[in-house]
């Protein structure tokens, strides 16, 4: 059984109250990486491409609002003013820098928004504005949850927000986290630990809108659950697609319904988006 494993990050980008008045102009105090490499892809190959290890950052085949979305929590519906060639043109960008800075941890996430505004000339500003989301309810009317969602005895957020995540060991879930595998083309999470508010940004990234709790559900859960991903969406390159269609594996809101009797309402919301205000290709090595 092929197993591929994606490590989808949950990031939240700085607050920037609209209206507020520019703090007075200093040194920049963010981290950078010790030495960068950023190079067009023009291979046809599809899907994204990306390697961590102590010390190394390296995405390969992966389109600017990517970037972004790693560098400033932002995703790419979310970021206004994009010329089409950021969304469309590849790169690989490979850095190192200290290994004490974990994947996706704050300083690393520092390091790329440095890296993008000096070799792609990035500037942008924050705003909040009226966009389609979804709210995550109960589907019973006597909120009874479904079988693969079970009250759980760990509270791993303390563990989640510091960053200290333990690497999955064999084909069970981690003791404190989640994951996402690709098996045959489904896709199948696995959580512990997890309260209501954190799942509604792990289903984030699999959905087209920004997702808000709304379940008044308060304690911790584990989660398990298999469905048909949008490979767009987690920008993989998925075989057999049209085959897996027509199977049984279920798509992702009538999984949430029918596993964890749950679902995903439309409404209308304030969201924070990301406006670019200039951005050009990259300068050269």
């Amino acid at each position: 059984m092929r197993m591929l494993f994606v490590l989808v990050p949950l990031l939240v980008g700085p607050a920037l109250l609209v209206g507020q008045s520019a703090p007075p102009a200093a040194a920049d105090q963010r981290p950078r990486f010790d030495a960068a490499s950023v190079k067009p892809n023009r291979s046809p190959q599809a899907g994204i491409n990306n390697q961590f290890s102590p010390g190394r950052f390296a995405y390969v085949n992966t389109p600017l609002d990517v970037f972004i979305y790693n560098a400033y929590g932002v995703r790419s519906d979310r970021v206004v003013g994009m010329p089409d060639w950021a969304r469309q043109d590849k790169f690989d960008i490979t850095a190192t820098h200290s290994p004490e800075y974990r994947a996706f941890s704050q300083q690393q996430n520092q390091m790329l928004q440095r890296l993008l505004e000096e070799r792609f000339s990035l500037r942008t500003h924050r705003e909040t504005r009226e966009m389609d989301t979804y709210a995550l309810v109960t589907a019973r009317r006597d909120g009874q949850l479904g079988e693969k969602m079970k009250p759980s005895e760990r509270d791993c957020a303390p563990i989640i927000d510091a960053g200290n995540v333990k690497p999955r060991q064999g084909d069970g879930p981690p003791p404190c986290g989640w994951f996402v595998a690709l098996i045959n083309g489904f896709a199948r999470l696995r959580l512990t630990g997890i309260r209501m508010p954190r799942f509604a940004g792990v289903l984030e990234p699999m959905t087209t809108r920004k997702i808000v709790d709304r379940t008044n559900l308060t304690g911790t859960y584990d989660i398990e659950m298999d469905f048909l991903p949008d490979p767009g969406l987690l920008g993989l390159s998925i075989p057999n697609s049209n085959a897996l269609q027509q199977s049984d594996i279920p798509p992702l809101p009538t999984a949430i319904r029918d596993q964890l009797g749950l679902k995903l309402e439309s409404e209308r919301a304030l969201v924070d988006v990301i406006v670019v205000d200039g951005v050009r290709p990259p300068t050269a090595n």
